[in-house]
């Protein structure tokens, strides 16, 4: 007779040919937790950051959306697919050496386990009293467990030892990720400050258009100074802004060809951002364009393509 093949450790034993591994303790499943929960939200968050760089500064909301929504499906999907595959177990629940079963010691399918996880909300329900469950019932089981009907066991062989290692991997990566990503977002952020301030310019601009219409319908040329265009409702654009964007400002021009030019200074660069009327007949059309140095930080239609 030949000796049965051992499985290999990552492998849990057949029910039928042997004794139960011991189940999965609340602290080491807590662990698997928190390193599952690092690498969903690590994953979301890149996700969003992707959008936000693709979509631009002002799609703040829609990046928040996003990481809500992928943790939210994402979440569910990873640890039904991980728990239904051949391992039986997520990344997490295998850094620290336990895996999902039924009562039976049988794999789950892929329903069974997404219900499963679908079942975890009754915890949380219960103000995390049905997670507690799974440090004093004499199986191990959750509240999520019991609805589900499964066990959590531990490996043959595991120790503590990968719980440490999980929650140091989480602490250490976890924290050089922030870090990196800290980095980032202030750029990102200051750079949105920087844009929003050329908006506000802009618009102290875009609201003279009118005005300055309304003047060279009336006297037969365009205003060529802030007096006249004030005399027609207007007003000088510098007067309309604020002071973090006045500190850009080093000028504002009216041309004879009733050209509007704010000359600016952003981050040591300058430049000017300049409004240019076209007349057809009756018909008044605008076109915004910016110097080179500051095309970066100027609103989008000002923008070079």
């Amino acid at each position: 007779m030949t000796e049965a093949a051992m499985p290999t450790a990552d492998q849990p034993l057949p029910a039928a040919a042997a004794p139960r591994s011991p189940y999965g303790g609340f602290w080491t499943r807590f662990a698997a937790h928190v390193v599952d929960s690092f690498i969903l939200w690590l994953a979301s968050l890149c996700v969003a950051f992707v959008m936000f760089l693709a979509l631009g500064s002002g799609s703040t909301e829609i990046a928040t959306i996003i990481l809500y929504v992928v943790l939210l499906f994402g979440g569910q999907f990873y640890h039904a697919c991980f728990v239904s595959s051949a391992r039986m177990a997520t990344p997490g629940k295998r850094l620290c050496g336990v895996y999902v079963t039924d009562l039976e010691g049988r794999r789950l399918g892929f329903g069974r386990a997404l219900g499963r996880n679908l079942a975890a909300a009754l915890s949380y329900l219960t103000l995390s009293i049905g997670f507690i469950m799974a440090g004093l019932d004499s199986r191990k089981q959750a509240l999520h467990d019991k609805v589900a009907g499964t066990l959590v066991h531990r490996q043959p062989g595991s120790s503590s030892a990968g719980v440490v290692v999980a929650i140091v991997l989480v602490l250490f990566i976890g924290l050089f990720v922030l870090g990196v990503l800290a980095s980032i977002a202030v750029s990102s952020f200051d750079d949105y400050a920087v844009r929003a301030r050329a908006n506000g310019i802009y618009y102290a601009m875009t609201a003279n258009r009118e005005s300055m219409r309304d003047y060279a319908e009336k006297n037969g040329a365009w205003p060529t100074t802030w007096a006249q265009v004030e005399s027609a409702g207007g007003a000088n654009p510098v007067t309309q802004l604020r002071e973090d964007m006045k500190a850009y400002v080093e000028d504002f021009r009216l041309e004879p060809d009733g050209t509007m030019a704010a000359v600016l200074k952003i981050r040591g660069k300058a430049g000017q951002l300049r409004m240019t009327p076209k007349q057809t007949g009756s018909l008044v059309e605008w076109t915004c364009t910016a110097s080179p140095e500051i095309n970066w930080f100027v609103p989008p239609p000002c923008r070079a393509k």
